[in-house]
């Protein structure tokens, strides 16, 4: 039942009105006012209760309902108010609605409709099908392999950790036919609640032999017991690919400069690769997953295009005159299509930049023997593994060389592909980093299907 104060008698008459809708409200099950006093501010109410400044009376707060009645007395009706998000927020633009009182009853409201089609690389889920670019000129679709050859026995096409060659199956999947750009990126990472969003060095580094740049930091715990995320790498001026970085505006990020949009997104690390994917209704390839698109189903290619060695027509890499780089900075997603593969218009596996892979590595610490790839005999992959192995469980260290004290990586994980600047040009070439750091050629692509993650 309503309780209401004595008012002072000077208030009374200016107060009439507002008792007599009190009373009404009352019967209509309102809202409960524990006490009726004057006032101009919160300050001047007790614990609980607010001021409704166009009443000029404490009450204690109660949420709006669609009812047709002003039940937080605000003054605004019940199909203009707005009742919260609704949906799920997958990352595309119609998953998540408003709730509104649409005819004595809540209904979610979208916010876009679907487009009849996929807009590639631009990190919207333009069909409101709960996955972002996945429309049939953004991914290849790629059938069961029984025979994807992973590895090498020639130590010409890598660095002595990859023996032994072997054969391994892998379920159908898709892979996505351009790297991530910086576009579909900062649609991500600026979808992010910015309240749990900090630049700092990691507190929690993996890797305690080397030091840390600045970074984006993601809160996924609470105010009181943080626990930070590195997602991408904020550059100084001196630093190397110091204009292909991001930057942060108030509370949104954007490119450093104007007109690479459309250039793949670097300086991510591992962790922000995968939740990327993740939000896009996808994950990283794992490296059965990107062997298979750039070497084919029989591991028959050396490169996406064949075997004839990389020229700045197929790959952006350092194929230029005196082994020089061909451009000197990655180049837009979709291009060189001279250097894709026969099978489908997949652009830059092979150059313009290193791609995240979903795999762990777990070699000896001189990077001299694969212990994954040995983990068992030639002939028992498929059996173990039919729909594809997923990489070892944990990454193992890898020391830096004539340095006892600094070690490349501690947990470590690893990209493929080559980058803009990369003069060696052997196929199984990997680029070691632990999952919470970045740098300049590092980007990545997304793919979905292949094994259960």
């Amino acid at each position: 039942m309503t309780s209401l104060r004595t008012l002072s008698p000077g208030s009374f008459t200016r107060r009439a009105g507002v008792l007599a809708a009190l009373v009404a409200a009352a019967s209509l099950q309102c809202s409960v006012l524990l006490g009726f006093s004057e006032c101009a501010a919160d300050a001047e109410c007790r614990l609980g209760e607010r001021c409704n400044p166009a009443r000029g009376y404490c009450e204690v707060p109660v949420a709006e309902r669609c009812n047709g009645v002003d039940d937080d007395h605000d003054d605004v009706s019940d199909e203009a108010e707005d009742f919260g998000a609704c949906g799920a927020p997958t990352g595309g633009r119609c998953t998540q609605g408003r709730r509104r009182c649409v005819g004595g009853a809540l209904r979610c409201v979208e916010q876009a409709r679907p487009s009849p089609a996929e807009t590639c690389f631009n990190g919207v889920d333009d069909d409101c099908n709960g996955v972002v670019d996945d429309g049939a000129g953004c991914v290849l679709n790629i059938a069961r392999s029984t025979a994807v050859r992973i590895g090498s026995n020639n130590p010409a096409d890598g660095e002595g950790d990859d023996a032994p060659e072997h054969r391994v199956c892998l379920a159908s999947y898709s892979i996505d036919k351009h790297e991530v750009s910086n576009r579909a990126f900062l649609a991500w990472i600026n979808s992010l609640d910015p309240a749990r969003i900090s630049v700092g060095r990691p507190p929690a580094p993996l890797n305690r032999t080397r030091s840390y740049g600045t970074f984006v930091l993601y809160n996924d715990g609470t105010p009181q017991a943080p626990r930070m995320t590195p997602l991408v790498l904020l550059t100084e001026s001196t630093d190397p690919g110091y204009a292909l970085s991001l930057r942060r505006r108030g509370t949104l990020f954007e490119t450093l400069r104007a007109g690479i949009e459309e250039l793949p997104v670097v300086f991510t690390t591992s962790l922000a690769a995968d939740r990327y994917c993740r939000s896009a209704g996808k994950h990283l390839p794992t490296e059965t997953e990107y062997f298979r698109a750039a070497q084919g189903d029989n591991g028959a290619r050396l490169y996406p295009w064949g075997n004839d060695a990389p020229t700045c027509a197929r790959a952006n890499v350092a194929a230029g005159p005196n082994r020089s780089p061909c451009n000197g900075t990655p180049l837009r997603v979709a291009s060189l299509e001279m250097g894709v593969s026969p099978e489908g218009t997949i652009f830059h596996l092979y150059g313009n930049v290193d791609e995240w892979m979903w795999d762990y590595l777990d070699t000896t610490p001189n990077h001299d023997r694969n212990n994954y790839y040995m983990s068992r005999a030639a002939d028992a992959w498929c059996r173990d593994f039919p729909d594809g192995p997923l990489g070892p469980s944990m990454g193992s260290p890898i020391n830096e060389p004539n340095n006892a004290m600094v070690q490349r990586c501690t947990q470590c994980r690893f990209s493929r592909g080559r980058r803009y600047t990369s003069d060696d040009f052997r196929p199984n070439i990997r680029k070691w980093m632990d999952a919470d750091n970045a740098d300049p050629g590092i980007g990545f692509r997304c793919a979905t299907g292949g094994t259960t993650r």
